[in-house]
């Protein structure tokens, strides 16, 4: 049987949520044998987790459209040079759009734009199926007026029931065109590889995220400094785990903390279900999410969850709050007391973790690629 040609298009591969899922979605059509996969970036990959699968899968071809991570993804921070770099994407863009540069990969049968429309404008002379997947909040969508794509593709892909609920409700037009396919977790995988890792000694309280804006990991710091005064200063450490642009001046605010000495910034890991599976609580404290993939990870390794009640994901995984604590987007007082909470056993975590542990079959990453595998066979 010929083999559906499908082209996973991503700006970059960094380390991060959308990525390892990408990563982790295209494992499982592969074990299908149903699908040609290839993979259409920006820039070439570099990072070395990321090669390091691609290198391990050759069948999975990759096509850069940028000659340098310049004109791709690496915008200078000095607002004159960005200015220029913008000017020199823009028409680099331009001439790929021209030239349809993106049918480098072949003959696509179905083309996948996995983040948030970003290659909405290299589609535009496609007129081959085209499925979006969208990883942020409900509010993102809105705000960024992103529904004006909708026309030129022929299916949204939400990743929690509420994102659709209020997608159908606020645009009706557009209702019969998203489906929610959750992001899979194996959890095999998972257990697997927090048995094996790095786990450090002593209480602590974890974040596994990117360091960016919208994770608002500066509410997270201040909130763990008002934690750590509040409980007379104890031996108590907060694990920072990724990296980011925002690394530098999330490590000035953490030192000017009277608990500076307890938080440390371990960089990104490969691994870091140990930090998780050790610690806690893990702690979300993002602005806004699409799905929020690490909440499923720590309770797979037994771990409560604390996390920022955003859209879109913490309360639907969560069940509510009866499978781990939310806080107001912001609040640092409201965290800070969900991490007295637990540190003084003033709730029933025992029965918090497993609410959400036994809540992951919804997750489950062989249901996910079973939806995946019918919903891109029906675009065919």
């Amino acid at each position: 049987m010929k083999k559906i040609k499908i082209a996973f298009c991503v700006r970059d591969m960094r380390i991060g949520g959308v990525e390892s899922v990408m990563i982790r979605t295209m494992d499982a059509l592969l074990k299908t044998n149903l699908f040609e996969i290839f993979v259409i970036t920006y820039a070439v990959i570099k990072e070395p987790l990321y090669k390091k699968w691609f290198d391990e899968h050759p069948a999975v071809k990759v096509f850069a459209l940028y000659p340098s991570r310049w004109l791709g993804t690496d915008l200078s921070h000095f607002f004159l040079l960005r200015i220029i770099q913008h000017a020199c994407r823009d028409v680099y863009r331009w001439w790929l759009r021209k030239c349809n540069r993106v049918r480098g990969a072949g003959d696509i049968d179905i083309f996948v734009d996995y983040y948030n429309f970003e290659f909405h404008s290299e589609f535009k002379k496609i007129s081959q199926p085209k499925i979006v997947w969208w990883h942020s909040s409900i509010n993102s969508f809105i705000s960024g007026n992103y529904i004006r794509y909708m026309d030129d593709y022929n299916t949204l892909v939400a990743l929690t029931d509420g994102f659709v609920d209020e997608f159908k409700r606020l645009y009706p037009k557009y209702a019969d065109k998203i489906i929610r396919v959750y992001n899979p977790i194996d959890l095999k995988r998972v257990t697997a590889q927090s048995a094996v890792a790095v786990r450090p000694r002593g209480k602590y309280f974890v974040c596994v995220s990117r360091l960016y804006a919208d994770k608002d990991i500066s509410t997270l710091l201040r909130a763990f400094d008002v934690f750590w005064n509040k409980n007379n200063r104890p031996d108590v450490r907060l694990f920072i785990v990724g990296d980011g642009s925002f690394r530098n001046r999330y490590e000035d605010l953490a030192n000017s903390l009277s608990a500076a000495k307890n938080i440390v910034f371990t960089g990104a890991l490969s691994n870091p279900f140990g930090y998780m599976r050790g610690a806690m609580a893990n702690i979300l404290s993002s602005y806004s999410e699409g799905f929020a993939i690490v909440l499923t990870e720590s309770a797979a390794v037994g771990t409560l969850n604390i996390s920022s009640d955003c859209k879109n994901g913490p309360r639907e995984i969560l069940y509510d709050g009866a499978g781990g604590l939310l806080f107001k987007p912001g609040d640092i007082d409201e965290l800070a007391k969900c991490m007295s909470d637990v540190f003084n056993g003033n709730i029933d975590i025992k029965k918090m973790k497993k609410i959400a542990r036994n809540g992951l079959h919804r997750f489950d990453a062989d249901l996910i690629s079973e939806q995946i595998v019918e919903l891109l066979k029906s675009h065919v």
